[in-house]
């Protein structure tokens, strides 16, 4: 089935306003890797100047700390609506992927987990049908290798790569549903074609996404201009991110931020490590990251400051953000 991004958010949204200010995360992104066996040219994790130049850490989420983290995420007040056990980098690329989602789903914190994978490397994980999540979204680079390789930086066997695809697709011990999409980097009708006569049949839903440009332009300009909305969402310039609102992120090393599109992890709000995700999100630097964007300052923020990601976002909570300040003094 075509879909458009968007039909995967939440039906039932709330308007953030009247719920502000939350107790909690209502999501979450847990980067179980910050690695990737692709180096996209679109994406900071694929650019080592961009992670050099921030000084990122990079390695597999410890154990240890995942298990902490699940055991905190128990102790909330309430589920999490979603979980997206990715971030930054491939989370296949992680050898503990399958037991990682094994802990969450037995501790029952979240209504919905999903992850995502650029797929080439699903044959890794021989369990990963049987994973408990609840969808599992497949990013193909391109359907010709000639591209794949100019997009990712290695050849990629395009035939091996989709039998992969086909045989968890079909697999009996499959539990979740896979949404296969295409970033929409200069595609010709020829190549959109081509996806949705490749993909369809082995995906339960198809779509063509647009690309954002990621913050800190200064490092390296990665906006796009010519792609579309990201996932379907008219693009809408806005004052305030509402993600800081209800949204929590914890990169591979344990540190906190407040969303999936901050890739130079420049606001660290704590450290899941030493300190409670509850106390994270109610701690004095998370409350003042909130108050930046409700007073209209985000170019104060190194992250939000260029950032287009807001842009494609369903919730626009600018016309509300004086009231939402009132209630948090």
């Amino acid at each position: 089935m075509r879909i458009q991004t968007m039909e995967l958010a939440g039906k039932n949204r709330v308007n953030l306003w009247e719920v502000y200010p939350l107790s909690q995360p209502w999501a979450m992104y847990i980067d179980v890797t910050n690695t990737c066996n692709f180096k996209c040219i679109y994406c900071p994790t694929g650019n080592p100047d961009m992670l050099q130049e921030v000084n990122r850490h990079r390695g597999h989420m410890p154990m240890e700390l995942f298990v902490k983290l699940v055991k905190d995420l128990g102790e909330l007040d309430e589920k999490l609506r979603v979980v997206n056990l990715y971030k930054d980098g491939e989370p296949l690329a992680n050898p503990n992927f399958c037991k990682m989602v094994e802990i969450i789903s037995n501790a029952n914190v979240t209504d919905r987990l999903y992850s995502k994978t650029n797929g080439e490397l699903i044959s890794r994980h021989k369990d990963l049908a049987a994973c408990n999540m609840h969808m599992l979204g497949i990013s193909v680079p391109h359907v010709y290798e000639d591209k794949i390789q100019e997009i990712v930086g290695k050849k990629v066997n395009y035939q091996k790569y989709l039998d992969g695809i086909k045989r968890l697709f079909e697999d009996s011990r499959r539990k979740f549903t896979i949404n296969t999409k295409i970033a929409n980097y200069y595609l010709t009708e020829e190549d959109i074609e081509k996806f949705y006569n490749d993909f369809e049949p082995i995906s339960d839903t198809v779509a063509i996404e647009g690309l954002h440009g990621w913050g800190a332009k200064e490092i390296k300009d990665t906006f796009l201009y010519d792609t579309g909305s990201h996932d379907g969402v008219p693009l809408v310039p806005k004052i305030a991110c509402p993600l800081p609102i209800f949204m929590m992120s914890v990169n591979s090393d344990g540190t906190t931020g407040v969303c999936c599109a901050e890739w130079g992890h420049f606001h660290n709000l704590g450290n899941v490590y030493t300190e409670h995700v509850k106390d994270i999100f109610n701690n004095q630097k998370s409350k003042e990251f909130r108050r930046m964007h409700l007073e209209g300052r985000r170019e104060e923020n190194r992250a939000c400051r260029d950032c287009q990601y807001r842009e494609c976002l369903m919730d626009n909570i600018d016309e509300h953000r004086f009231e939402m300040l009132e209630k948090d003094k």
